[in-house]
């Protein structure tokens, strides 16, 4: 939960999707967030799935399910009024306000700003001074003609075209300009690159097609909108989407083989609203762990009739685990980053959760219901965590970071394109399990004995978590122009609104009926 806190605050420092974006960027925030992200939710669905068989275990079933009831549907019930709404608010400012400096001050003269501008007369000056059209700019890895798709420059494309530029040029995350086209609807750049020879079969690192970029969510879009300062009218980008659907079906292939491949129907599939609207925000995770305890309550409820007491202790306590675990994980987490590049699991804000999705945290759900019934008083599952976290951190970490984002710059040198992919995933799932285990590992050494203040902040951390996002968002929009180094202000977003939220849970939660509804009574002490 606390960990949650820190991802959130250091989004606004480094180009993601973010409502808020800081002037002060750094790209060491985006390693920060990834490595967080890869494990932590996974951790915590392990987490969620100990103490629930533990529950069932002691109390029954039916005890169970009115403990969940309590704890976790009726405080969604309750964010859903008071905390979503609020982010949605504070997001829809942040989007609207801009950064608070002068635009001016940051513009850029190269070839890249002039092919997002459509300065013809610039991009041959450019040109006849030697720049190579095909170059990718430093800051974001895209080609000029990529940024003139983006930007709707159908001039400037024709010319780059002309002058060289390769129309299936790949970008830093393996994207080309009709990827950048489709996902914006840009109907006439995607009907010039189709005539100069557009390969719309090529997929970017995270296995996604010009077709799947159609699908993108128009929250999504909304905020890369914002970050390239550009205006679109929804209408119109959706209408130019369904027009490129019928220019890309045109070219694939016809008869049977014209049928999208199992990744396309799934974007296809959760790219509609009941799948992709934004209900939830950040307590996903508690309308996840509702459907994850149905599920939980009929097995649980099956293995009450046959007495089942647990798989066997060595299918989960040794080192044979993994055998099974990396190839089980890798099934959902190959469907995921479909519509966005990333590292870890996706984040699914429906009515509905995604399917790869649920998947994926079910499996680490259900591995810690049947870890609770192998009854390991010895920690033999994290005791090797002095090794584990080293290795995760700074082996698997950066080697899955680089086939999955290619941030670095050397997975060609590894690997060629079609194995890149399939690292990428198997890495992915390797981290957020290796790190699962070293994290409890590291716990049950350090933190096995009864200690007050760890008690209450596990205590405060739920009601920190729910409440958290609106004003770290708020304060990530204040602070957003001041002329400090990110950390510096980082620090001060972390301390100021954990601070306050401990404030309040002390004096106005732990001891009322929220702090009740939360964590249960506790007695106020004389």
């Amino acid at each position: 939960m606390l960990l949650g806190i820190a991802l959130h605050a250091g989004l606004s420092f480094t180009p993601f999707f973010w409502p808020v974006q800081d002037t002060q960027q750094n790209e060491l925030f985006g390693l920060f967030f990834s490595a967080i992200h890869g494990f932590r939710m996974p951790l915590f669905f392990l987490l969620s799935g100990f103490f629930t068989a533990m529950l069932w275990r002691q109390r029954g079933l039916k005890s169970l399910l009115s403990h969940r009831l309590r704890r976790v549907l009726l405080p969604l019930l309750l964010g859903l009024v008071t905390v979503v709404p609020a982010v949605g608010l504070i997001s829809g400012i942040a989007l609207t306000s801009g950064t608070g400096v002068d635009e001016a001050e940051t513009a850029k003269n190269d070839i890249w700003s002039a092919a997002a501008a459509g300065q013809l007369e610039e991009i041959k000056q450019y040109l006849a001074g030697g720049a190579d059209p095909n170059a990718l700019d430093s800051a974001f890895g895209t080609s000029p003609l990529a940024w003139a798709a983006l930007h709707g420059q159908t001039a400037a494309a024709e010319l780059l075209l002309q002058q060289g530029a390769e129309v299936n040029r790949q970008t830093r995350d393996g994207g080309t300009a009709l990827h950048a086209a489709a996902f914006l609807g840009r109907t006439e750049i995607a009907g010039l690159l189709i005539r100069h020879g557009a390969d719309a079969q090529i997929r970017n690192t995270s296995g996604m097609t010009p077709r799947q970029s159609l699908a993108v969510d128009w929250e999504l879009t909304l905020y890369i909108l914002a970050l390239l300062k550009v205006e679109l009218d929804e209408d119109e980008a959706k209408a130019g989407r369904r027009e490129i659907a019928d220019l890309l079906g045109g070219i694939e292939n016809q008869g049977a083989n014209s049928a999208a491949s199992l990744s396309d129907r799934l974007v296809q599939i959760t790219s509609m609203p009941i799948f992709s609207s934004p209900v939830f925000h950040h307590l996903w995770f508690l309308w996840f762990l509702c459907w994850l305890v149905v599920a939980f309550a009929a097995y649980a409820a099956v293995a009450d009739r046959l007495k089942w007491q647990g798989p066997r202790k060595w299918l989960l306590l040794s080192p044979a685990r993994f055998l099974w675990l990396i190839p089980l994980s890798m099934v959902p987490q190959w469907f995921m980053g479909l519509t966005m590049p990333g590292f870890g699991p996706d984040t699914s804000i429906g009515i509905l959760p995604m399917p790869q999705v649920l998947l994926y945290y079910a499996i680490f759900f259900g591995f810690g219901a049947l870890y609770f019934d192998c009854d390991d008083r010895q920690a033999t599952l994290g005791k090797s965590w002095r090794w584990m976290l080293p290795l995760g951190l700074f082996v698997v970490f950066p080697l899955g970071l680089e086939f999955s984002l290619g941030p670095f710059g050397f997975r060609e040198a590894l690997l060629p394109p079609s194995m890149t992919r399939p690292f990428a995933v198997a890495l992915q799932v390797l981290y957020a399990w290796i790190m699962a285990f070293a994290c409890m590992g590291l716990f049950r050494t350090f933190f096995v004995g009864e200690n007050k203040s760890i008690r209450y902040m596990s205590d405060a951390s739920y009601w920190l978590y729910v409440v958290h996002l609106p004003l770290v968002m708020g304060a990530q929009w204040a602070v957003r122009a001041w002329p400090l180094w990110p950390i510096v202000k980082f620090t001060l977003i972390c301390l100021l609104v954990t601070g306050f939220l401990l404030l309040t849970y002390q004096t106005i939660v732990r001891y009322s009926w929220l702090g009740k509804l939360l964590n249960g009574p506790r007695a106020r002490p004389e």
